[in-house]
């Protein structure tokens, strides 16, 4: 069986041979290189390892952020804390000017022998009745017989609020006396919105007591 011919009847295979010779420049056609003796034939190249894909690593939280929401949390618990001191501080001026306050005011001069600073609190229903003289003598003649005042302190649940009126009573202790006595406070709000002492008891000795000093009948 013969090849394809090409122009002038050559065939092709011939054409492709002299072509090859003059592209090498021997004008031979080059012997194809043998495969060495024992190779095995492959017919496929062998197979590559498949390289795995490496992961990605999960970036670790920055130290900053970590930074910042220790920082809020800080200030978050600072703001709690602060509103807490404030509103804890602004009872206290609210209670240190209203009726609890004249009462402190009154006996904490009365401890101190305080007389005047004592009168102050007094409103004018008594005060219209009795002068700052007359008050100061009967505060030392209870001073010389009793003893100044050491402690008092508020009665639980002694406390009545009727409006612009309200009452309390304390528990007083004085140097000479071996027991307390309750003295009483009733006090009014003035139009300028201050609170006075209307009233506690025209005397500021115990009553009802037992073994009293022989200086008070």
């Amino acid at each position: 069986m013969q090849g394809r011919q090409g122009q002038g009847g050559e065939s092709w295979e011939k054409l492709a041979s002299k072509k090859m010779a003059a592209l090498n420049g021997t004008g031979k056609v080059p012997a194809i290189p043998q495969r060495p003796p024992g190779m095995v034939r492959v017919n496929q190249p062998p197979p590559t390892p498949r390289v795995g894909r490496p992961k990605r690593e999960t970036p670790q939280p920055k130290t900053f952020r970590k930074a910042v929401f220790v920082v809020a949390a800080i200030l978050l618990v600072c703001a709690v804390f602060g509103f807490f001191v404030a509103m804890n501080l602004f009872q206290g001026i609210a209670a240190g000017s209203g009726p609890a306050g004249t009462n402190t005011s009154f006996l904490s001069a009365l401890s101190t022998r305080d007389y005047a600073q004592a009168y102050r609190t007094l409103g004018p229903s008594i005060t219209i009745q009795l002068s700052e003289g007359d008050f100061t003598h009967q505060a030392q003649a209870s001073d010389k017989c009793y003893g100044a005042i050491t402690d008092y302190t508020e009665v639980a649940g002694s406390a009545t609020n009727d409006g612009n009126t309200q009452s309390y009573s304390y528990t007083i202790k004085r140097e000479h006396l071996q027991q307390t006595y309750e003295l009483k406070f009733t006090l009014v709000k003035d139009q300028d919105g201050t609170w006075k002492i209307s009233d506690y008891g025209n005397d500021l000795g115990p009553k009802g007591l037992k073994d009293l000093p022989a200086c008070k009948s």
